[in-house]
């Protein structure tokens, strides 16, 4: 009785676990994530780092998010399925100030691009980018071979399509 009774047992763990491991086969593979660091203006103090970094970590699509003080930016890595790049940047942008409604916040996508070396590279990537709609402003770092775009308010564009509009003119990037 008792050896029928385990083998029962046996039995039906064995069934529960074929019947659970479909079940585990069905989850949805993970979205992949966009890595991306935004350089951050209107920081005026440490706490206004924790109010952007705590902001953007109730934003839809936001998987994790730190900001750095020091380094006056944030490093976010989100879905852009659910939350374009010109999306985050706008949430950073609408984030209440510490100081007031006068002061605002601003989120830069920074782009690392081997071509700005000099001021004539700046130029070329300067002038490619600020041909793309929805770009609002364009900084150039010849010393770092890098840029920081800034997006004209609420939109759709993706950090892929910022890469794309520079790869038409031959210009390589990649995200911070």
């Amino acid at each position: 009785m008792i050896q029928n009774t385990l083998a029962t047992l046996a039995l039906v763990a064995m069934i529960g676990g074929a019947v659970c491991l479909p079940a585990a086969r069905s989850q949805q593979p993970a979205a992949p994530t966009t890595k991306a660091t935004f350089s951050l203006t209107g920081l005026h103090c440490p706490p206004c780092a924790s109010t952007v970094q705590n902001s953007l970590a109730r934003v839809k699509g936001v998987k994790s998010v730190v900001v750095d003080w020091n380094r006056q930016n944030a490093k976010v890595e989100f879905d852009e399925g659910v939350l374009p790049a010109q999306s985050l940047a706008a949430a950073i942008e609408n984030t209440p100030h510490m100081m007031g409604r006068g002061m605002r916040y601003a989120g830069w996508l920074a782009l690392k691009v081997p071509k700005i070396s000099d001021d004539a590279g700046g130029k070329n990537v300067k002038d490619a980018l600020t041909k793309v709609a929805g770009v609002k402003s364009v900084a150039v770092y010849p010393a770092q071979h890098a840029a920081s775009i800034l997006f004209a308010g609420q939109g759709t564009m993706s950090s892929q399509q910022v890469i794309d509009a520079l790869a038409k003119e031959g210009i390589d990037a990649t995200i911070f």
